[in-house]
Protein backbone atom coordinates (compact mmCIF):
# COMPACT_ATOMS: atom_id res chain seq x y z
CA UNK A 1 0.00 0.00 0.00
CA UNK A 2 1.23 3.28 -0.99
CA UNK A 3 2.37 5.50 1.89
CA UNK A 4 0.78 9.01 2.73
CA UNK A 5 3.15 11.39 4.57
CA UNK A 6 4.27 15.07 4.73
CA UNK A 7 5.96 16.68 2.11
CA UNK A 8 9.11 15.86 2.29
CA UNK A 9 12.85 18.33 1.58
CA UNK A 10 13.25 16.45 -1.23
CA UNK A 11 10.59 16.66 -3.75
CA UNK A 12 9.74 20.22 -2.57
CA UNK A 13 12.39 21.73 -3.26
CA UNK A 14 12.66 19.92 -7.19
CA UNK A 15 9.13 20.94 -7.38
CA UNK A 16 9.62 24.57 -6.08
CA UNK A 17 12.35 24.53 -8.89
CA UNK A 18 10.05 23.07 -11.33
CA UNK A 19 7.40 25.50 -10.96
CA UNK A 20 10.06 27.96 -11.66
CA UNK A 21 10.41 26.05 -14.93
CA UNK A 22 6.91 25.61 -15.70
CA UNK A 23 6.42 29.66 -15.32
CA UNK A 24 9.19 29.93 -17.66
CA UNK A 25 8.27 27.33 -20.34
CA UNK A 26 4.66 28.66 -20.59
CA UNK A 27 5.23 32.41 -20.29
CA UNK A 28 6.13 32.45 -23.92
CA UNK A 29 2.46 31.24 -24.37
CA UNK A 30 0.76 33.27 -21.54
CA UNK A 31 2.19 36.72 -22.94
CA UNK A 32 1.15 36.35 -26.00
CA UNK A 33 -2.62 37.82 -25.95
CA UNK A 34 -1.15 40.99 -23.96
CA UNK A 35 0.93 42.09 -26.95
CA UNK A 36 -1.31 44.91 -28.78
CA UNK A 37 1.36 45.02 -31.55
CA UNK A 38 -1.79 44.28 -34.30
CA UNK A 39 -2.11 41.74 -36.97
CA UNK A 40 0.19 39.45 -36.86
CA UNK A 41 0.72 38.84 -33.27
CA UNK A 42 -2.82 39.26 -32.34
CA UNK A 43 -3.85 36.49 -34.65
CA UNK A 44 -1.35 34.09 -33.28
CA UNK A 45 -2.77 34.95 -29.86
CA UNK A 46 -5.89 33.74 -31.44
CA UNK A 47 -4.43 30.58 -33.22
CA UNK A 48 -3.74 29.09 -29.75
CA UNK A 49 -6.85 29.69 -27.95
CA UNK A 50 -8.23 26.65 -27.05
CA UNK A 51 -5.88 24.34 -29.02
CA UNK A 52 -3.52 22.31 -27.41
CA UNK A 53 0.84 23.76 -27.88
CA UNK A 54 3.23 21.95 -27.62
CA UNK A 55 6.84 22.69 -27.67
CA UNK A 56 10.66 21.72 -25.76
CA UNK A 57 12.91 23.91 -24.10
CA UNK A 58 16.31 24.22 -22.47
CA UNK A 59 17.19 26.45 -19.67
CA UNK A 60 19.94 28.04 -18.05
CA UNK A 61 19.86 29.28 -14.28
CA UNK A 62 22.33 32.00 -12.96
CA UNK A 63 21.95 32.67 -9.25
CA UNK A 64 24.77 34.55 -8.04
CA UNK A 65 27.26 32.57 -9.97
CA UNK A 66 25.79 29.16 -9.66
CA UNK A 67 24.56 27.65 -13.08
CA UNK A 68 22.54 24.88 -13.56
CA UNK A 69 20.84 23.93 -16.80
CA UNK A 70 18.29 21.51 -18.19
CA UNK A 71 15.77 20.17 -20.48
CA UNK A 72 12.70 19.35 -21.18
CA UNK A 73 8.88 19.22 -23.12
CA UNK A 74 5.63 20.63 -22.55
CA UNK A 75 1.92 19.83 -23.60
CA UNK A 76 -0.70 22.90 -22.64
CA UNK A 77 -3.84 23.58 -23.18
CA UNK A 78 -6.23 26.08 -21.86
CA UNK A 79 -5.78 25.12 -17.56
CA UNK A 80 -4.16 21.63 -18.22
CA UNK A 81 -0.84 20.88 -18.92
CA UNK A 82 1.77 18.05 -18.66
CA UNK A 83 5.51 18.70 -17.90
CA UNK A 84 8.33 16.67 -18.38
CA UNK A 85 11.48 18.41 -16.78
CA UNK A 86 14.20 18.63 -14.03
CA UNK A 87 13.61 15.11 -13.37
CA UNK A 88 10.05 15.14 -12.26
CA UNK A 89 6.72 14.57 -14.40
CA UNK A 90 3.76 17.14 -13.63
CA UNK A 91 0.41 16.64 -14.24
CA UNK A 92 -2.34 18.97 -14.41
CA UNK A 93 -6.27 18.51 -15.22
CA UNK A 94 -7.32 21.60 -13.96
CA UNK A 95 -8.24 19.79 -11.06
CA UNK A 96 -5.83 18.07 -9.76
CA UNK A 97 -2.01 18.81 -10.09
CA UNK A 98 0.28 15.18 -9.94
CA UNK A 99 4.51 15.88 -9.16
CA UNK A 100 6.15 12.54 -9.51
CA UNK A 101 10.01 11.55 -9.07
CA UNK A 102 10.33 8.51 -10.63
CA UNK A 103 13.83 8.10 -9.54
CA UNK A 104 13.03 8.93 -5.86
CA UNK A 105 9.44 7.27 -6.07
CA UNK A 106 7.86 10.00 -4.69
CA UNK A 107 5.02 11.74 -5.77
CA UNK A 108 2.67 14.97 -4.59
CA UNK A 109 -1.15 15.55 -5.33
CA UNK A 110 -2.29 19.35 -4.73
CA UNK A 111 -5.67 20.65 -5.80
CA UNK A 112 -5.83 22.52 -8.33
CA UNK A 113 -8.10 25.49 -7.81
CA UNK A 114 -8.50 27.71 -10.88
CA UNK A 115 -11.43 30.69 -9.34
CA UNK A 116 -8.56 31.07 -6.39
CA UNK A 117 -5.37 31.13 -8.90
CA UNK A 118 -1.84 31.23 -7.44
CA UNK A 119 -0.26 31.96 -10.02
CA UNK A 120 3.49 31.00 -8.94
CA UNK A 121 2.51 27.86 -8.22
CA UNK A 122 -0.28 27.46 -11.04
CA UNK A 123 1.75 29.01 -14.05
CA UNK A 124 -0.58 27.77 -16.52
CA UNK A 125 -3.72 29.96 -15.30
CA UNK A 126 -1.28 33.21 -16.63
CA UNK A 127 -2.88 32.27 -19.68
CA UNK A 128 -6.36 32.94 -19.22
CA UNK A 129 -5.45 36.09 -16.82
CA UNK A 130 -3.14 37.40 -18.53
CA UNK A 131 -4.40 40.99 -19.33
CA UNK A 132 -4.56 41.92 -15.65
CA UNK A 133 -1.11 40.16 -14.52
CA UNK A 134 1.40 41.61 -17.43
CA UNK A 135 1.80 44.94 -18.26
CA UNK A 136 3.99 45.09 -21.78
CA UNK A 137 6.47 47.83 -21.30
CA UNK A 138 8.15 47.78 -24.47
CA UNK A 139 8.62 45.84 -28.01
CA UNK A 140 11.68 46.77 -30.22
CA UNK A 141 13.68 44.43 -32.92
CA UNK A 142 16.37 42.93 -31.46
CA UNK A 143 18.27 39.19 -31.57
CA UNK A 144 18.19 36.11 -29.36
CA UNK A 145 20.88 33.05 -30.20
CA UNK A 146 21.42 34.68 -33.55
CA UNK A 147 18.88 35.12 -35.15
CA UNK A 148 16.70 38.74 -35.69
CA UNK A 149 13.50 38.66 -33.43
CA UNK A 150 10.97 40.64 -31.63
CA UNK A 151 11.81 40.97 -28.08
CA UNK A 152 8.78 42.23 -25.81
CA UNK A 153 9.48 43.61 -22.12
CA UNK A 154 6.63 42.58 -19.89
CA UNK A 155 6.86 43.95 -16.31
CA UNK A 156 3.92 42.08 -13.94
CA UNK A 157 1.21 44.50 -12.83
CA UNK A 158 0.18 42.24 -9.40
CA UNK A 159 2.32 40.71 -7.04
CA UNK A 160 3.46 37.65 -9.13
CA UNK A 161 5.55 35.26 -7.00
CA UNK A 162 9.47 36.41 -7.26
CA UNK A 163 9.50 37.98 -11.40
CA UNK A 164 10.35 41.05 -11.32
CA UNK A 165 10.67 41.19 -15.19
CA UNK A 166 10.88 39.52 -18.10
CA UNK A 167 11.82 39.42 -21.87
CA UNK A 168 10.46 36.98 -24.71
CA UNK A 169 11.49 36.72 -27.59
CA UNK A 170 9.57 35.52 -31.08
CA UNK A 171 11.09 34.89 -34.22
CA UNK A 172 10.78 37.97 -36.50
CA UNK A 173 8.88 36.02 -39.60
CA UNK A 174 7.29 33.57 -38.11
CA UNK A 175 6.06 35.30 -35.05
CA UNK A 176 6.13 32.05 -32.29
CA UNK A 177 8.36 32.15 -29.32
CA UNK A 178 12.03 31.45 -29.34
CA UNK A 179 13.50 32.36 -26.40
CA UNK A 180 12.61 34.11 -22.65
CA UNK A 181 14.76 35.78 -20.01
CA UNK A 182 13.36 36.16 -16.33
CA UNK A 183 14.70 38.08 -13.87
CA UNK A 184 14.04 36.88 -10.00
CA UNK A 185 13.59 39.58 -7.17
CA UNK A 186 16.75 37.92 -5.60
CA UNK A 187 18.96 38.48 -8.66
CA UNK A 188 18.48 35.12 -10.30
CA UNK A 189 18.27 35.22 -14.15
CA UNK A 190 16.78 32.24 -15.89
CA UNK A 191 17.27 32.11 -20.14
CA UNK A 192 15.20 29.63 -22.34
CA UNK A 193 15.14 28.73 -25.55
CA UNK A 194 12.36 27.41 -26.94
CA UNK A 195 12.06 24.90 -29.84
CA UNK A 196 9.73 22.37 -31.84
CA UNK A 197 6.68 24.95 -31.09
CA UNK A 198 3.23 23.00 -32.57
CA UNK A 199 -0.25 23.97 -31.95
CA UNK A 200 -2.96 21.50 -32.54
CA UNK A 201 -6.96 21.24 -31.95
CA UNK A 202 -7.75 20.52 -28.79
CA UNK A 203 -8.12 17.83 -27.32
CA UNK A 204 -9.95 16.00 -24.35
CA UNK A 205 -8.83 16.82 -20.87
CA UNK A 206 -8.39 13.13 -20.13
CA UNK A 207 -5.11 13.51 -21.38
CA UNK A 208 -3.55 15.42 -18.92
CA UNK A 209 -5.16 13.71 -16.06
CA UNK A 210 -2.35 11.10 -14.21
CA UNK A 211 -3.14 7.64 -13.06
CA UNK A 212 -2.09 6.79 -9.90
CA UNK A 213 -2.36 3.31 -10.96
CA UNK A 214 0.76 4.02 -12.42
CA UNK A 215 2.60 4.68 -9.04
CA UNK A 216 4.10 1.28 -7.53
CA UNK A 217 3.15 -0.04 -3.93
CA UNK A 218 6.56 1.42 -2.69
CA UNK A 219 5.73 4.99 -4.01
CA UNK A 220 5.85 7.66 -1.38
CA UNK A 221 2.76 9.51 -1.96
CA UNK A 222 1.89 12.68 0.23
CA UNK A 223 -1.85 14.02 -0.73
CA UNK A 224 -2.70 17.73 -0.22
CA UNK A 225 -5.52 17.74 -1.56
Amino acid sequence: MMQRIYWESGIKWKAMMNGVLVLCALFSVAVVPAIESGGTVSRFAESISGKCVSFDYVYTMDRSGLIMSGEGSVVFQNDSFVLNGNGLEVSCDGKDRWTVDRNAHEAVVESADPENPDYFSYPVLIARDVDRVFAVESEVMSEFNGNEAIRVTLKPAVAFGNVISAEIFFFRDELVPCGLVLVLDDGTEVEMAFSGFSVVSGTDRSRFSFDPDSLGEDYIVTDLR
